[in-house]
């Protein structure tokens, strides 16, 4: 029982330590393992990609990628799309996104629920 508690205990740490704040998953997150994300109600944050209002859907990059790469071709890879049915934001705008991973034909896609402009993902 206690080897149970401490191992509880551990991975609850780790786990805290990998998100940039407590709540808050990164967009690394979420590609690397979309199917811990699936179908549950969470919050991301990041940079605005790419944007497609005909399909009422953009893409965001984590900060560390934006950082590294700006908005660019070299982080085609590193974006999670999402789909948004009320006013998109604009590339480059710093986003806290609330809603839920869904699989779709296509593969995965980020339902967005509300969109909130942040000024810096690092501040709060």
């Amino acid at each position: 029982m206690r080897k149970t508690v401490i191992f509880l205990l551990i991975a609850f740490a780790i786990q805290s330590c990998q998100n940039n704040k407590p709540g808050i998953a990164t967009v690394e997150d979420v590609l690397d393992n979309p199917m811990e994300f699936l179908s549950q109600e969470n919050t991301i944050q990041g940079v605005v990609s790419q944007s497609n209002s005909d399909k009422q859907q953009f893409s965001i990059i984590g900060q560390k990628e934006f950082d590294k790469c700006g908005i660019d071709k070299c982080n085609a890879n590193e974006q999670l799309p999402i789909r948004f049915k009320d006013s998109l934001p604009k590339v480059g705008d710093k986003v806290e996104v609330s809603g839920q991973i869904t699989k779709t034909e296509e593969g995965f896609i980020y339902e967005a629920k509300s969109i909130r402009d942040i000024k810096d993902i690092s501040d709060k």
